[in-house]
């Protein structure tokens, strides 16, 4: 049987609010970049994963440096090649819901946006779980 541990209370808190704080950081930074590719003539199957790559990179080091910062890693190298394995699914998850979206809709910059939105934010909760267990534990 498996023994789950119980993070202290302040620590749990201290990792979501890193979290949040990172990812907020990296969702504006994705999105900028997106629509900038966009604004430039970028198709938005580049565009969207550019800035899914940038923005990922961005992440990883705000959650190593800041977020998980007091847990114990096997080894650099071991950490991101978890974090990316973790990232490429939510990536291609991201990247199927939006040109999905566009292929079958045809749908404008703001629709765009928020199905790109929604998408991330469905990604994001799995990869808050999935980075406490293979990546920074």
């Amino acid at each position: 049987m498996v023994e789950l541990r119980q993070a202290p209370t302040g620590t749990h808190r201290k990792e979501v609010g890193g979290f949040l704080v990172v990812g907020v950081l990296a969702v504006i930074l994705d999105f900028v970049l997106f629509n900038a590719l966009l604004l430039v003539g970028w198709p938005v199957w580049a565009a969207n994963a550019v800035a899914l790559f940038v923005s990922m990179t961005f992440a990883f080091v705000g959650n190593y440096k800041w977020t998980f910062a007091h847990r114990e890693i096997k080894s650099l190298l071991h950490a991101y090649s978890a974090f990316a394995g973790i990232n490429l699914l939510a990536v291609a998850f991201i990247e199927v819901i939006v040109v999905a979206a566009e292929i079958m809709w045809e749908p404008g910059a703001l629709w765009l946006n928020l199905i790109k939105a929604v998408a991330t934010a469905v990604a994001t909760v799995g990869r808050f779980f999935a980075y406490k267990r293979w990546v920074f534990f």
